[in-house]
């Protein structure tokens, strides 16, 4: 009479999404830590963590979260970190975009070979 969880297809799908977010979150966060040190702005790990995983959900508010995401994204880090809007946090953020990129490539590579 019990419902046996390991065969409940929504709560499966449910730690699927969750796992994909945090994994995704910590990608992002890599990111934006890697772009953090290479432009010299001082920061931490968790707070580029939490700019990622803030902006990320923001974001998933359907048709102005993608907008409302990246203005968030750009507010923390010029309140987390010591950049200012223009030119530093625009210019972290091109990096960390381009370090994305790089590390997708990367991973997308190591699969690859595998």
């Amino acid at each position: 009479y019990g419902k046996d969880a390991r065969n409940d297809p929504s709560e499966s799908a449910m730690i699927e999404i969750v796992l994909h977010f945090l994994l995704g979150t910590v990608f992002s966060a890599a990111c934006f830590w890697g772009a953090m040190k290479l432009t010299r702005i001082d920061g931490t790990f968790l707070g580029m963590f939490l700019i990622a995983a803030i902006s990320s959900l923001v974001a998933l508010i359907p048709v102005v979260g993608w907008l409302a995401g990246i203005i968030v994204m750009f507010v923390l880090i010029s309140k987390w970190t010591n950049a200012q809007f223009w030119p530093h946090a625009v210019f972290m953020v091109l990096v960390a975009n381009l370090l994305g990129i790089l590390g997708s490539m990367a991973l997308a590579g190591l699969l690859n070979s595998v």
